[in-house]
């Protein structure tokens, strides 16, 4: 479970199949169930869509998925760009570097910038993975996921070239594909056997959000659906979520991202 001090609440995610401790061991307040495959009995339940990517399946019809054109851009990218793939083992120690990265992105397209209260604790979990594509010494690319049990979850994506030359530009398309590719085989590798996308909008009216959704579809994953539930704990968070939701229906809340944002 990751425990995150809110203002005046405890909470706790429990992500995908896993299953918390009792209530009255658990330390929390409320407990956030997300990405769960049924909804739960009686609990404060919102549906979201994704996409997920079978990593049991062998690496050839894994890439075979993929749609012609990203088939293509990530041979490219193998073949001519000489990138270089990382993988954090201790996401902790360059989660700095990643946040600040990421930040930069999220001022260029006017994004929330990275959570970085939730980033440090799935880190001290031991459940965030961070990855990188290299071109030399600068990086091109970062990914952040959240591993749980036997699947894993692209949470942050980001990439910086906007205002740069065209060429540039193509090149790091490249490298973010050929960065998924890379994250994909890393986790088969480490015995994961789903690949999650981190969500995709169900509403595409606006050409950011089709965008995204297009560019996840590029990689041939299997359409799902999650179930995000809330339960309070305590007699403390029973009252905070009763008193939230008064709140959200005099001040309804932005639109929850496909990611934590980033593509």
């Amino acid at each position: 479970m990751i425990r995150l001090e809110g203002r005046a609440v405890i909470y706790g995610e429990v992500w995908f199949d896993e299953e918390p401790p009792p209530p009255a061991h658990a330390g929390v307040d409320i407990i956030e169930y997300r990405c769960r495959p049924n909804p739960i009995p009686n609990a404060r339940t919102a549906t979201l869509l994704s996409l997920q990517t079978d990593l049991t399946a062998p690496p050839e019809a894994i890439v075979g998925g993929f749609h012609g054109g990203c088939r293509y851009l990530v041979r490219r990218a193998e073949a001519k760009d000489g990138l270089r793939h990382e993988v954090i083992r201790d996401a902790g120690d360059c989660l700095d570097e990643f946040a600040d990265f990421y930040d930069g992105f999220a001022r260029q397209k006017a994004l929330w910038l990275a959570d970085r209260h939730w980033l440090s604790r799935v880190a001290v979990e031991g459940q965030l993975v961070l990855s990188c594509a290299w071109r030399g010494s600068k990086p091109l690319v970062w990914h952040a996921h959240l591993r749980s049990g036997r699947t894993v979850r692209l949470a942050y994506s980001a990439s910086c070239f906007r205002g740069m030359e065209s060429g540039y530009r193509s090149l790091v398309g490249r490298a973010n594909r050929w960065l998924h590719w890379h994250d994909m085989l890393h986790f088969k590798e480490a015995g994961l056997e789903c690949y999650d996308w981190g969500g995709v909008f169900a509403d595409e009216s606006t050409p950011e959000r089709a965008g995204i959704n297009q560019f996840k579809r590029m990689f041939g994953g299997q359409r799902v659906v999650h179930y995000e539930c809330t339960v309070p704990a305590t007699p403390r968070g029973r009252l905070w979520l009763a008193l939230r939701e008064r709140r959200r229906a005099w001040h309804p809340p932005r639109p929850v991202p496909a990611l934590r944002q980033g593509a």
